[in-house]
């Protein structure tokens, strides 16, 4: 967390006060600019839509594909367990948009089963659950739903479900920034998935207003947050790489 855009242009905002309170006025100065323009940036929409871009356009939306598949994997996401709210309320809105394209995709296969993960975490509810509650609300049959509820990342998904696919073929559903690092996770497993693709973020609307705001600011921070799980990705293989040798 200390990496996404906003806690580094606190960060930045620190060290100016730091320089401050030292009575080093140039240095306070430089990095108190900088965070403002660190943040400006990081908070207007084209830059932000230009970091989500490459990382959403990899796969397309998934329109044709075998109707004999028999699993539609929804990898989790968040939720926030509250019984005042409705169940739409209380699931995160990553989580909810994958459930949905879930959902839209399995009513179009013959006899195929829903796989929803993902574990309970600070929450007193396993995702997986608040999953199946909402798929069950949304009209989905419990005999084609499949909870698991260990998994608590993405690799953890893909080792999970690895023993009930048993070599068939089936599409996995995520955010579209998410897709690739879930696909190159999945493929190290030795699973081919179809890719598909929800909750797109980068849509370049001509309704958008090209200043500062906070919804470019979560754009910036959905493309970091991918980034660095990319970048993390390749330390631990190459970090096997180099085990393996030994």
């Amino acid at each position: 967390m200390l990496l996404m855009p906003l806690s580094i242009g606190l960060i930045l905002i620190l060290i100016a006060i730091y320089f401050l309170y030292k009575k080093n006025l140039k240095m306070s100065k430089i990095f108190m600019i900088s965070s403002l323009l660190w943040i400006a940036v990081m908070s207007y929409t084209p830059f932000s839509e230009l970091l989500l871009s490459p990382l959403e356009s990899q796969y397309p939306a998934l329109q044709e594909f075998p109707k004999d598949i028999r699993y539609v994997i929804v990898l989790g996401a968040g939720h926030t367990t509250n019984e005042e709210l409705p169940m739409t309320s209380q699931m995160g809105r990553p989580a909810m948009f994958r459930l949905a394209e879930g959902i839209r995709i399995l009513r179009q296969l013959d006899d195929a089963k829903l796989i929803v993960c993902g574990y309970s975490g600070l929450d007193p509810t396993p995702h997986a659950l608040m999953q199946k509650k909402m798929a069950l609300l949304l009209g989905v049959r419990e005999e084609q739903i499949i909870a698991r509820y260990a998994p608590k990342d993405t690799r953890e998904e893909a080792i999970d479900v690895k023993s009930i696919l048993n070599n068939q073929d089936f599409i996995l559903v995520t955010s579209a920034s998410h897709m690739p690092r879930a696909m190159e996770i999945f493929n190290g497993e030795g699973l081919y998935p179809y890719a598909a693709p929800t909750y797109h973020m980068a849509k370049h609307s001509s309704n958008d207003v090209f200043i500062p705001d906070s919804v470019g600011l979560m754009k910036s921070e959905t493309a970091m947050h991918e980034y660095l799980g990319m970048l993390w990705l390749e330390i631990v293989k190459l970090v096997n790489r180099e085990a393996v040798k030994k």
